[in-house]
C-alpha cells in the first residue's frame, strides 16, 4: 500500500504545489507534526470505538482495548455482534478523518504537513481496509464478531 498510497497522493499534491512546501518546515512545526502523529494513534482507536460503542448491544461497555504484544501495536475490538454495515463504517472513519480530511486538505492550502500526515494515517488504515475487503461480499444487515485474537472477525446469520 505504502506505493500506491505515495503515488495517488502525492502526485497531484506536488502537481499542484510543487517541492516548495516541502522545505518549508520549523522546528516549531515539526515538533506539533510530530506530537500529532502521536496523538493520532489512540484517536485512531477511539473513532473505531466511538462508531462501535454506539451500535454494539453493550455500547461501550462491549468495546475493548489493546496492544498487540508480537507488533506492538494498538487495537480496538468489540466483544459483541455489530450489525456488518455499523462495522463497515467503524472502518472506515479512522481512514476519512485521520486519513482523507488531512489530504482534501492539503491540496487547497499546499500545506505538506498536511499531506504527510494524511498520507501516514491512510497508511495506518490498511488493516481497516482489509477488514472491508473482507466484508464486501457480506450482506449489511449480518452481524459480525471480532475475533478475539487476530485481526478478522465471525459471520453470524
Amino acid at each position: 500500500m505504502i506505493l500506491p498510497v505515495l503515488f495517488a497522493t502525492g502526485i497531484p499534491f506536488f502537481v499542484i504545489h510543487g517541492a516548495e512546501p516541502f522545505w518549508d518546515w520549523s522546528v516549531k512545526g515539526l515538533l506539533l507534526f510530530l506530537f500529532l502523529v502521536i496523538v493520532g494513534v489512540p484517536l485512531h482507536e477511539l473513532l473505531h470505538a466511538l462508531v462501535f460503542g454506539i451500535f454494539a448491544r453493550g455500547g461501550y461497555k462491549s468495546v475493548k482495548f489493546g496492544i498487540d504484544k508480537s507488533t506492538y501495536t494498538p487495537y480496538c475490538h468489540c466483544t459483541t455482534p455489530i450489525r456488518v454495515q455499523y462495522y463497515r463504517v467503524g472502518a472506515l472513519l479512522p481512514l476519512l478523518v485521520l486519513g482523507a480530511v488531512p489530504f482534501v486538505i492539503s491540496l487547497f492550502t499546499g500545506s505538506f504537513g498536511f499531506w504527510l500526515y494524511g498520507y501516514i494515517y491512510i497508511i495506518a488504515a490498511g488493516g481497516d481496509l482489509v477488514a472491508l475487503k473482507m466484508l464486501k461480499k457480506i450482506p449489511a444487515h449480518r452481524k459480525v464478531l471480532d475475533h478475539p485474537e487476530k485481526m478478522g472477525f465471525y459471520v453470524f446469520d
